[in-house]
């Protein structure tokens, strides 16, 4: 069974990553910039980045330019949130004296995995929190509910015909009309099912209950699909 993870958990981890994957960038590029402000000819920039591309000049292949570093130190000193490149961090690191960003991270952290440490931690406990939000009370923060042919998502509500939302199924069901020349099964996997009730017969594009009795629905055969799909043109 797919396990659904509700979306404030998933918002809540992807923000967790970034703020302590932030707060270990920033670290390193102040430590960065005291060095240069230290041996730079002004406090401005311009004369620290030209400070640090002219030392990376000596010992790097391709330093990264002024400019790029011009533009660090201006977002670094406004607060503005930005990535720098791998290589470019690696640059950066060689300059405060490690041999890579990843040195320094591991050199800088409790015992060296403190930012993966902690968002192993959180991962688990979101994780054991959403299964015990499947297997035992009614996920409040996604609900499905059928669309005349297809589900969509809801906020939950309690409505008839809502349920917990299955994430292959409110991708895949869909109710749909047939040939009967339709394919019943692809890279021999069935891609149809089928619901007779009342003599009337519904064809669906996944397996699972129907969506309106909650009877289980049946496996197409060609046989079913001959008898009541559509002519074709």
């Amino acid at each position: 069974m797919e396990t659904y993870i509700p979306r404030t958990f998933q918002k809540r981890i992807v923000i967790f990553y970034q703020f302590k994957n932030g707060s270990v960038l920033r670290n390193f590029l102040k430590k960065v910039f005291e060095k240069a402000s230290k041996k730079a000819t002004a406090r401005s920039g311009s004369a620290i980045a030209s400070e640090i591309h002219q030392t990376l000049e000596k010992t790097e292949k391709q330093p990264i330019t002024a400019d790029a570093i011009r533009g660090y130190y201006r977002k670094y000193n406004n607060h503005i949130p930005f990535n720098v490149a791998n290589n470019s961090k690696d640059q950066l690191a060689r300059y405060i004296g490690y041999e890579s960003y990843r040195d320094f991270v591991q050199k800088n952290t409790r015992n060296g995995n403190e930012v993966s440490t902690y968002l192993l931690w959180f991962l688990i406990v979101a994780l054991g929190v959403s299964l015990s939000w499947n297997f035992f009370v009614t996920d409040e923060t996604c609900c499905m509910i059928w669309m005349e042919d297809h589900w969509e998502e809801t906020a939950c509500s309690g409505k008839r015909l809502e349920l917990a939302c299955d994430t292959k199924t409110l991708r895949k069901m869909k109710r749909v009309e047939i040939c009967k020349d339709a394919a019943v099964k692809k890279n021999g996997q069935p891609v149809l099912w089928y619901d007779k009730s009342d003599d009337v017969v519904t064809f669906f594009t996944y397996h699972g209950l129907h969506p309106i009795n909650g009877k289980t629905l049946k496996q197409a055969t060609r046989y079913m699909v001959e008898k009541y799909g559509e002519e074709c043109e």
